[in-house]
């Protein structure tokens, strides 16, 4: 099979997975009583973008007196034309819960991107190195460093870094290098450039692209040091992950009869480990990458709410406490579904691109 008819199947596979993935949703929160389904749009709701209503109105509103099965046809019917539900005074959050992810997500996406680049560009030749020295004194050390990280507590991580590292942490840090709340300096809010407003920048709310984007680097440095902390918490469980997988890929490889054909033919040993036994020992790598996805999807509201970053990570946490903002929680698990779903999609595609007997 060609590698664009199983993209093509695999596209078509995603639409009954995200249909489940809604009817998920859907269900937990037509589960809650009545009251929270409509307490956003009722009376003492402080919010802008919904106008208070009696509760009448607001079942009607929102469909709860149709039969169930319509109740869903109507709520797909919401999320495609982009009416995800509100959030009233939530944490701190008020308005559409579709801008609100609009707004938060880039931040969430600057981390994730961080933490997968950086993981994957020190495991793999980490990896190479520890797995072609199988039980060396750089294979063990290696091993006990994947294991603490597989093992370690992101949030716990999180905390000793801001204790070892952080600038104004409690007591003083041994090195106040790193800021540990925000995505931004403060001299940014003491002459707010024209590309922010409200807290957010424009137009692609990450902070350091749109400071590069409007010609101010050294607010773009500002907000890249933010950045360091959360990106390495979030990195060494993914790092340990992809470590593990690759070393034990790289002992497997080196024993098969084609590995020893190419040495006892004479061929260099860094051709051997480069071309045949790193190569394949990646394939059963990649498969992974989909489940580490979703640790580090898991991570980064822990991660979010340590650092007190602006990411859909916090705006999960919000939602929830100290009032449960149940659209807001829905909106925010429908993202890091599709996320997830979308993860999964990539890693397939890439596995079948490197491995072309997935394909059947």
């Amino acid at each position: 099979m060609e590698l664009r008819y199983y993209i093509v199947r695999r596209l078509l596979v995603l639409i009954p997975t995200i249909l489940g993935l809604t009817l998920l949703i859907f269900i937990l929160m037509r589960s809650l009583p009545t009251t929270y389904l409509i307490a956003p749009y009722t009376a003492g709701a402080k919010t802008t973008a919904a106008k208070a209503l009696d509760t009448a109105t607001a079942i009607k509103l929102l469909g709860l007196n149709y039969p169930v099965p319509v109740q869903y046809l109507d709520y797909l019917n919401n999320l495609l034309h982009g009416n995800w539900g509100y959030m009233a005074a939530g944490g701190g959050y008020t308005g559409s819960v579709l801008t609100l992810i609009g707004l938060y997500l880039p931040n969430t996406a600057q981390l994730a991107i961080g933490a997968t680049v950086l993981s994957i560009i020190v495991a793999i030749p980490l990896g190479t190195y520890i797995g072609a020295r199988p039980n060396s004194v750089a294979d063990q050390s290696g091993r006990i460093f994947s294991l603490f990280g597989y093992a370690m507590p992101a949030f716990w991580l999180a905390l000793l870094l801001q204790i070892i590292f952080g600038a104004k942490s409690v007591g003083g840090a041994p090195w106040q290098i790193f800021p540990i709340t925000g995505v931004y300096p403060e001299s940014v809010l003491i002459h707010t450039p024209a590309w922010m407003a409200n807290g957010t920048s424009y137009p692609t709310h990450i902070f350091i692209l749109d400071a590069l984007l409007n010609g101010d680097p050294s607010a773009a440095w500002g907000g890249f040091m933010h950045i360091v902390l959360p990106v390495l918490a979030l990195t060494y469980g993914i790092l340990a992950g992809i470590l593990r997988f690759i070393r034990a890929g790289m002992v497997d490889a080196a024993n098969q009869e084609y590995v020893k054909t190419a040495r006892a033919k004479g061929v260099n040993e860094k051709l051997v480990i480069k071309r045949h036994v790193r190569r394949n020992a990646l394939i059963p790598t990649i498969t992974v990458m989909g489940l580490l996805f979703a640790g580090l999807l898991g991570g980064v509201v822990l991660i979010e709410k340590v650092f007190a970053y602006p990411g859909i990570g916090l705006l999960t946490v919000n939602s929830a406490l100290p009032t449960l903002q149940i659209y807001g929680i829905a909106g925010t698990t429908l993202i890091f579904g599709l996320l997830l779903v979308s993860a999964n999609l990539v890693v397939d595609i890439v596995y079948a691109f490197v491995d072309p007997r997935i394909r059947y």
